[in-house]
């Protein structure tokens, strides 16, 4: 080798190095893929190196009413293809099972009577059998329902 070889070759490996440190943004997506392109077209990559993914160009929409996709949930359960899935109906609460009026009445209660926790470092107080009676009760006089004496 003569002495411009062993003299240029370093040379141009350190501004080549030095080009490519001083690009201080990162490239964008569009930079990559036009590089990408570029390297495909230059033969610089092969093809089953690159992976192309084209997203489908709309959305596959259902021509079936929501009532026919029950009926055809149903059927596939009652055949067994859903063994996971209870063959109970679904029971749905349909009203409230206590006025604003009792659930007042039996938190005060429940309060009287100590149940209700006053700080995160006390356990939960259970109530007796009796005291959750008096505090049904306190809710049940709330709406003007008949109570029952516990024989006390």
């Amino acid at each position: 080798m003569n002495l411009s070889t062993r003299v240029l070759i370093p040379l141009m490996l350190t501004a080549v190095a030095g080009a490519a440190m001083a690009q201080s943004a990162p490239l964008t997506r569009a930079d990559v893929q036009a590089q990408a392109i570029a390297a495909r077209d230059a033969g610089q990559l092969g093809d089953k190196n690159v992976v192309t993914y084209r997203a489908p160009a709309s959305k596959t929409v259902s021509t079936l009413t929501r009532a026919e996709v029950q009926a055809q949930a149903i059927a596939a359960r009652d055949a067994g293809h859903f063994d996971h899935m209870d063959t109970q109906p679904l029971i749905v609460p349909t009203g409230v099972a206590k006025t604003r009026a009792q659930v007042v009445a039996e938190t005060a209660e429940a309060q009287r009577l100590g149940l209700l926790n006053v700080s995160d470092t006390e356990y939960p107080k259970i109530a007796t059998p009796a005291q959750a009676e008096l505090v049904r009760q306190a809710g049940l006089r709330a709406i003007g329902g008949t109570t029952v004496s516990l024989g006390q």
